[in-house]
């Protein structure tokens, strides 16, 4: 009997332990990004389709469908996914990447804290490492994060020189 209530101590502290190390994980289904050429202010859309997920051990991803961008002129929007990001032979963009300064972020406290991302992100059949500087805010147990940075077209062999060759990207989600 002796030897049970041991086994059962045990198997206890072996449970709490590893939900003491368990990670928890937010996500959203409805993240923002955007994308704007400095140059051609007709380059311009928006997706508010982006899934995402963001793990308190510092992972982060996002996945898009390229046809899910919006654009104000509707000959734009149909430039972008025949011609440029050619969105039915690369219908997906994704990016897994890791926060870099973890450290620095407290997810069980209220706050903002900046971030540095570092991460691949794959577009258009290219693969890239990039680096994003932003912010996570806490709120309320909840995080939402908001990060913005440049793409050079060519580097994902997307051929809009005609229009433009880089574009400014925002992200921001709201994490659940």
């Amino acid at each position: 009997m002796k030897q049970i209530s041991i086994l059962a101590v045990v198997t206890a502290f072996l449970f709490i332990g590893f939900q003491a190390d368990a990670q928890k994980v937010f996500a959203t289904r409805n993240g923002r990004i955007t994308f704007e050429s400095p140059t051609d202010g007709d380059v311009k859309a928006v997706n508010n389709e982006v899934t995402s997920r963001i793990a308190d051990n510092g992972q982060l991803t996002f996945s898009l469908l390229m046809k899910g961008f919006k654009f104000k002129l509707a000959e734009m929007q149909e430039h972008f996914n025949d011609q440029y990001a050619e969105s039915t032979k690369f219908p997906r963009a994704d990016f897994k990447g890791n926060i870099v300064n973890l450290k620095e972020v407290n997810f069980t406290k209220d706050g903002s804290y900046k971030v540095s991302v570092k991460g691949d992100l794959t577009m258009h059949g290219v693969t890239k490492n990039v680096t994003v500087n932003g912010v996570v805010e806490i709120k309320a147990g909840k995080p939402t994060a908001r990060g913005s940075f440049v793409i050079s077209l060519k580097d994902f062999k997307i051929d809009a020189s005609s229009v433009t060759e880089k574009v400014d990207v925002e992200v921001s989600c709201q994490y659940q």
